[in-house]
């Protein structure tokens, strides 16, 4: 099981990671942007690793209920990451960091959720 957890989830974590360091290292963006970025590109990459983990991971019962569950789950995730990057001034966030940092641990969370349905 740790082998399909490292190639479902820990792969694309690890390659959204290097990307990331090469756009903050080439780019002339800011660091909080690139973070922010970051955070939304787990969000998006969550959402397939799901739909991956349902193609070859058996479910014990209700798999089609359990696939909607998990990818609507995913999707209210990367949605609230939408809202703090696109409402942050509003939700009394003002800093970039804290601003890239909320974002950021929504895309880690999205993540870990495909990781924790693989391992229950």
């Amino acid at each position: 099981m740790g082998m399909f957890i490292l190639s479902a989830v820990g792969l694309p974590f690890l390659a959204i990671v290097f990307f990331s360091i090469l756009e903050s290292a080439f780019s002339s963006k800011g660091l909080w942007i690139v973070l922010a970025e970051t955070g939304m590109d787990l969000c998006r990459i969550s959402i397939g690793i799901a739909g991956a983990v349902f193609l070859d991971f058996q479910v014990r019962s209700a798999p089609g209920t359990w696939a909607a569950t998990v990818l609507l789950l995913e999707l209210i995730i990367g949605a609230s990451a939408m809202l703090v990057k696109n409402r942050a001034n509003e939700m009394g966030i003002i800093q970039p960091s804290a601003r890239a940092f909320s974002i950021l641990g929504l895309g880690i969370v999205a993540m870990v959720v495909p990781a924790v349905f693989i391992v229950l």
